[in-house]
């Protein structure tokens, strides 16, 4: 038997050329963090295995908190 389990929460984020990239964190706080800090790339979504944490305007108002308190 096998079980699925997420081990951590995966930023999905993109550039301005189209470039995708994806970045493991180990909880959302950091994930949040993560997307908040930008360094060129615009955050799409945090998921957690194939479930959607946050996105759209959800996402925007948790890194515009992250932004403001750090």
């Amino acid at each position: 038997m096998s079980c699925f389990a997420p081990v951590g929460y995966l930023l999905h984020r993109i550039r301005v050329d189209g470039t995708e990239g994806l970045l493991m964190a180990p909880d959302l706080p950091t994930a949040i963090a993560d997307a908040a800090a930008g360094d060129g790339w615009v955050a799409q979504r945090i998921t957690r295995g194939r479930e959607v944490v946050l996105e759209g305007e959800a996402l925007r108002h948790a890194i515009e908190a992250a932004q403001r308190d750090g």
